[in-house]
């Protein structure tokens, strides 16, 4: 999900702990390469990157040095790397951030010819975009999907319509459960909603022309669907601690990281996860994390070369994997689906059609600020849908300097 980077006052009292873990560039060794990643999740995925270290070293005849940093403290520490001049050659960066880094010129477009992007998801690819060019690859993916009880909702629905006759028929045969639990106004259903309002045919925003869209009938027709839910998933009863695993709730919408969580301490859940619903096409949301080269590098050809190596086909599912997300490349997602459980399939066939965020600097305060508040006023009844996102997408309009 999305982090804030920190701004530079953090040097002084970071930079020697930064030194000491082995930040920035070897100058004057240009077969070394410095490769700045998060701490790995487990000893298991420590040991892939560590496989894959190796194997590219040995195939070029050079250095790599990891510098793994606790998820947490990441973005703080690169932030004060690069207001110090001690920037790695390369590294990890979530999505949302690097239209922000490439507009500040702290990282540098992807050199043309360097991959196939018809071997990468679109919506993999498209969360690298700032002013129509590439500026980093996709190193992990992760989308959100429909969990459904399968005692309740023996076949998930496939549309809003199926969505809102399946909830309504589960509330109506026993009061006492929600028909699902629907998303709330915070940050994270934030980030969920722009999934659905793609697959209402809509978008958030029109980059290249500079314009806000969620003001327009396919988000208003999305954030309504939501408030339409509610009177056969009232809060009350999805408020509760794990509604959906408890079996208050039919269904919810929610990410793979719950797959696990929920086998593990409610194993008598029959559940599985289909794609979200849609009105009128297939779509959904994306999340994960991208390769980016910065611009102090002087080892510009060999972090693209590093980057490429781990986003092939043969290395790019066991980075992902490790990284805890899905494959970005397509014939490695593929060789992936054909291992993995059908609840975890679910999320890979989501991401076919996950659309990118938009490509502005400032999407995180947008999520976080303005569209959230903006969903739960609807959600709560305190302004309809049309009003709720009006006020919201003038807003965004006046914190990008946009006019239409």
């Amino acid at each position: 999900m999305s982090r804030k980077v920190a701004g530079a006052a953090a040097v002084i009292a970071l930079l020697a702990g930064l030194t000491a873990c082995g930040g920035g560039s070897d100058a004057g060794d240009a077969q070394t390469l410095t490769f700045w990643m998060y701490q790995p999740r487990t000893p298991q995925a420590g040991q892939i990157y560590e496989d894959l270290r190796k194997g590219f070293e040995k195939a070029n005849n050079v250095k790599v040095k990891y510098v793994q940093i606790a998820k947490d403290d990441y973005n703080t520490k690169l932030s004060s790397a690069i207001a110090s001049g001690t920037a790695p050659d390369a590294g990890v960066l979530d999505q949302p951030l690097v239209s922000r880094f490439a507009l500040d010129k702290t990282i540098v477009a992807v050199p043309d010819g360097t991959i196939t992007e018809s071997a990468f998801y679109k919506g993999a690819l498209d969360t690298n975009l700032s002013e129509g060019k590439l500026f980093g690859l996709p190193l992990d993916q992760t989308t959100v999907g429909l969990f459904y009880n399968k005692k309740l909702v023996p076949t998930p629905p496939k549309t809003w319509d199926e969505l809102k006759q399946i909830s309504t028929q589960v509330h109506q045969a026993d009061s006492k459960i929600a028909g699902i639990v629907v998303p709330k106004g915070d940050g994270y259903g934030a980030w969920m909603w722009p999934g659905f309002v793609a697959g209402a045919g809509g978008e958030m925003t029109d980059d290249a022309n500079k314009k806000v869209l969620f003001d327009q009938q396919p988000a208003v027709d999305t954030l309504q669907m939501w408030v339409d839910l509610l009177p056969s998933s009232p809060r009350q009863i999805t408020d509760a601690d794990n509604a959906f695993a408890n079996g208050l709730a039919a269904m919810m919408v929610s990410g793979p990281w719950d797959v696990a969580n929920i086998k593990d301490q409610f194993p008598d859940l029959d559940f599985n996860v289909a794609p979200l619903p849609y009105k009128t096409e297939p779509a959904g949301n994306i999340g994960g994390e991208n390769g980016v080269v910065f611009s102090t590098s002087k080892n510009t050809a060999l972090a693209w070369k590093f980057l490429q190596y781990i986003t092939n086909d043969a290395n790019n599912a066991k980075f992902a994997d490790a990284f805890g997300g899905y494959p970005t490349n397509i014939k490695a997602a593929e060789q992936t689906a054909a291992t993995i459980e059908p609840q975890q399939a679910a999320f890979l066939e989501q991401l076919k059609v996950a659309h990118a965020r938009p490509a502005v600097p400032q999407w995180i305060q947008v999520n976080d600020e303005i569209i959230a508040p903006a969903l739960e006023k609807a959600l709560s009844g305190k302004a309809t849908a049309q009003q709720a996102l009006t006020e919201a997408a003038d807003k965004t309009r006046s914190l990008l300097g946009w006019n239409s």
